[in-house]
């Protein structure tokens, strides 16, 4: 059964595995243990290396390219979590409060040239922050009472607006193409029209014809 299951998941996925390890062992008499190869985030079957971030990404990314998705993600979760306090600001105050407070108090350092850890940059700890925390009671004013938030909600609520964004932003960079080519389009009409508009002309009443003649100065 186990044999059959490696069998078709190798033809589905087109992975290459090993024998399981009852059937093969090494040179010290030991059973070698099934590799799987071919898998996002190894290299060779292994486990490694696998990028920076430790999840399984194309494991053949560069450093460039993981700071690029750690920044966008950091971009991500920031976005998301404005959404978020403009939401609390109309339908929860004493939330809107704590989440302010919570957003200053942890800012995400996703823009360029600014340095911390990857966790950071990326919006993870800001978001396991929220889900890690217990309640918390805020005193209301002129009233002795107080509101519990629950910081794991939030951190839901964030969650499902990040994956909203995230679908917004795949629908607007669809068009990315189109708009390089536009601004393109733009940048050559504009120059084109400068260099008819720099090159002065003056009348030439020595036409052959007897007309008036137009040529542009030396």
């Amino acid at each position: 059964m186990f044999a059959s299951a490696v069998g078709r998941a190798t033809a589905t996925y087109g992975l290459v595995a090993h024998a399981p390890a009852a059937r093969r062992r090494d040179g010290t008499g030991r059973h070698r243990q099934l590799r799987v190869c071919g898998m996002a985030g190894q290299k060779d079957g292994m486990g490694g290396p696998k990028n920076r971030t430790g999840r399984t990404h194309d494991p053949y990314s560069t450093p460039l390219r993981d700071g690029n998705r750690d920044r966008l993600y950091g971009m991500l979760t920031a976005r998301a979590a404005a959404t978020l306090l403009t939401y609390l600001t109309e339908m929860n105050k004493a939330g809107a409060s704590f989440f302010m407070e919570y957003m200053v108090a942890n800012r995400i350092p996703y823009a360029y040239g600014e340095q911390a850890k990857i966790a950071d940059i990326s919006g993870e700890t800001f978001i396991t922050g929220l889900l890690t925390m217990g309640p918390v009671h805020i005193d209301e004013k002129y009233r002795d009472n107080y509101v519990t938030v629950d910081p794991p909600a939030l951190a839901v609520r964030l969650l499902d607006i990040r994956l909203a964004i995230r679908d917004e932003y795949i629908a607007d960079l669809a068009h990315c193409r189109e708009e390089n080519a536009d601004m393109m389009k733009m940048s050559c009409m504009k120059n084109l029209e400068n260099s008819f508009s720099s090159a002065p002309c003056e009348v030439d009443y020595e036409d052959e014809d007897g007309g008036v003649n137009l040529k542009a100065k030396p």
